[in-house]
């Protein structure tokens, strides 16, 4: 019995918790094959938020403490691999656009979340 009510208290304490974890892996893109890319990295954070995305040269650039709007674009030769991971602590709103076009976009409220997504530019 005092297995069950143990059981029971850890399960109430993980539903409690406001966290959730997004992680997508598209692999490579089904566009039209050119020389770069434009990729637009977008996010809407109602609190301090961790950004991470690859930049130009392919290398992983991380910025700390935004919050608000915050938006980057840049070219990346075809063949690259492209990361992108946002963690907040409140609302979070991030997309990633290749040429104006949308590949992913997440929109969670009151919670805290991770979320990362990779591809593989064609």
């Amino acid at each position: 019995m005092q297995k069950h009510i143990i059981y029971i208290l850890i399960i109430t304490f993980l539903s409690a918790c406001s966290y959730g974890t997004y992680e997508m892996n598209k692999g490579p893109l089904n566009i039209a094959t050119k020389a770069s890319y434009n990729v637009t990295y977008k996010v809407l954070a109602s609190s301090s938020a961790t950004v991470t995305f690859t930049d130009e040269s392919g290398n992983q650039k991380t910025l700390e403490n935004i919050s608000g709007e915050w938006e980057k674009s840049i070219n990346i030769k075809s063949g690259q691999k492209v990361q992108f991971t946002v963690d907040s602590k409140d609302k979070q709103l991030a997309s990633v656009l290749v040429d104006q076009k949308p590949i992913s976009t997440i929109d969670k409220t009151n919670k805290t979340a991770h979320y990362s997504l990779s591809f593989v530019l064609p």
